[in-house]
């Protein structure tokens, strides 16, 4: 099972690097572009106007996936954001109750967007929304893939709350973070 969940965060997070490499590639091939019809515009004296259609658009969707589907993978690995100063000084007993009570936050927020956004994508198809724009995309698509990203990430927050039921701890609560202690 371990490797089973470690596979899906993983395959979360590549999609998340995906995503990332897609707001590059608009961007570059946008701003690329703009060059082709400046150049057109000073040696030609015309502009064709090229553009790549809801550029803007489709890198904010592609930002949305990439922090969405990579909320999974930053959980599990500790690469979130937390504040230990006084975590770090409390005895192991009562640590082990604010592990517990972090692990249960981070389920119940999961189940709450998880929901909320399957919720708002079947709405969205039921309704048949669609993006503004020159590409009108189908809303419930991009809201498909955040609630997918925020399932993984309910996933992640589950396998947390088990592991600090079972043993007391988890990695992916630790107080000490190798990468912040190499610096």
């Amino acid at each position: 099972m371990r490797k089973l969940l470690d596979t899906v965060y993983r395959i979360s997070g590549g999609l998340a690097a995906v995503s990332l490499l897609g707001i590059t590639v608009i961007v570059f091939g946008q701003v690329l572009l703009n060059l082709i019809d400046y150049v057109a515009m000073s040696v030609f004296g015309r502009s064709y106007s090229l553009l790549i259609p809801s550029y803007a658009l489709l890198s904010g969707y592609a930002l949305a996936f990439s922090t969405f589907l990579s909320l999974g993978l930053g959980f599990r690995r500790a690469a979130h954001i937390r504040v230990t100063l006084v975590e770090s000084r409390l005895p192991p007993r009562v640590r082990r109750g604010t592990l517990t009570a972090v692990a249960l936050v981070g389920v119940v927020a999961g189940l709450i967007f998880t929901y909320s956004l399957g919720q708002l994508a079947f709405q969205s198809f039921m309704w048949g929304d669609r993006a503004s724009g020159l590409l009108r995309i189908p809303l419930w698509i991009p809201q498909s893939v955040l609630c997918l990203g925020t399932a993984v990430f309910l996933i992640a927050a589950l396998d947390t709350l088990i592991e600090v039921l079972r043993t007391g701890a988890s990695e992916s609560l630790r107080i000490e973070n190798p990468a912040e202690e190499a610096l």
